[in-house]
């Protein structure tokens, strides 16, 4: 039941995405906050579209007021976990915990660096980060090429972090990279992963056929009340709703008993297609 409903937010982004471009310059441009923290998005005057707006933050915010963030229409936060096999970022235990007590949908993800060994990698983050029914997929976050590495083997190495990563939480990764990134590297060879595209521009990200893109970033000096620094503000290409259902599901019932945590049930659910 689970799966089916997933599959069928989806295909709805598919055409929602559409509606939403046209009402997030403005959204973007005004700054306009939404006092309902139940909504959690921003609204175009011109347009009865509902934005959903977000944001992710690491170290460079430093100490964020969650309790202000929380109530400046602002309905997820993807929070940096870790990068390479050896840092992990000093905020992200407060921050993953602040998200979650404020009723901000979050998520984490790791700063791939292709030079070091991708076992690593996988090892410190699935370490670092425990998803829960609620958070958001976890997210790979491809910015960086090294030269002693060719596309080919970082597309190799790449899809057995995605792999790893699926198999350890039993729910499908996001891929998080830039625009340019995306289209010499990225472009056509991972059909079956959502994008998050970083675009600064009023033009929405652009993706080869057979890929599709789930949030943009639309800008990286966006201001919110509570972070005294410049932050990236991204918008899902669907509404409240469909961010709910592409979450962690939670389980209706669980016994102390059973042999197997919510979580390692998880496992067994049909990923997103």
């Amino acid at each position: 039941m689970t799966s089916r409903l997933l599959l069928s937010a989806c295909r709805r982004l598919a055409f929602s995405g559409l509606l939403v471009c046209s009402s997030i310059a403005v959204a973007a441009a005004t700054g306009t906050d939404n006092n309902n923290p139940k909504a959690a998005s921003a609204t175009n005057s011109s347009s009865s579209t509902a934005v959903v707006r977000g944001i992710d933050v690491s170290r460079w915010q430093k100490e964020v007021d969650w309790d202000m963030v929380s109530q400046s229409g602002v309905a997820f936060s993807f929070i940096k976990a870790t990068e390479g096999d050896y840092r992990q970022d000093p905020f992200f235990a407060r921050n993953w915990e602040e998200t979650k007590r404020h009723g901000i949908k979050r998520g984490a993800y790791h700063f791939y660096k292709p030079e070091i060994p991708v076992a690593r990698q996988v090892e410190l983050f699935t370490s670092t980060v425990t998803i829960e029914p609620g958070d958001l997929p976890p997210v790979l976050d491809l910015e960086v090429m090294d030269r002693e590495v060719t596309p080919e083997q970082l597309r190799r190495d790449v899809r057995t972090w995605l792999e790893a990563v699926t198999a350890h939480y039993g729910v499908r990764p996001i891929i998080y990279t830039g625009q340019n990134y995306y289209r010499r590297y990225l472009k056509g060879h991972f059909p079956e992963y959502h994008f998050w595209i970083a675009r600064y521009s009023d033009v929405k990200p652009e993706t080869y056929h057979t890929d599709s893109w789930m949030f943009w970033q639309f800008t990286d000096r966006g201001s919110i009340a509570g972070i005294n620094s410049a932050v990236d503000i991204n918008f899902f290409a669907g509404d409240f709703e469909q961010l709910s259902l592409l979450c962690v599901p939670e389980f209706t019932a669980y016994s102390r008993y059973d042999k197997e945590s919510p979580l390692s049930q998880l496992k067994h659910l049909q990923p997103l297609p």
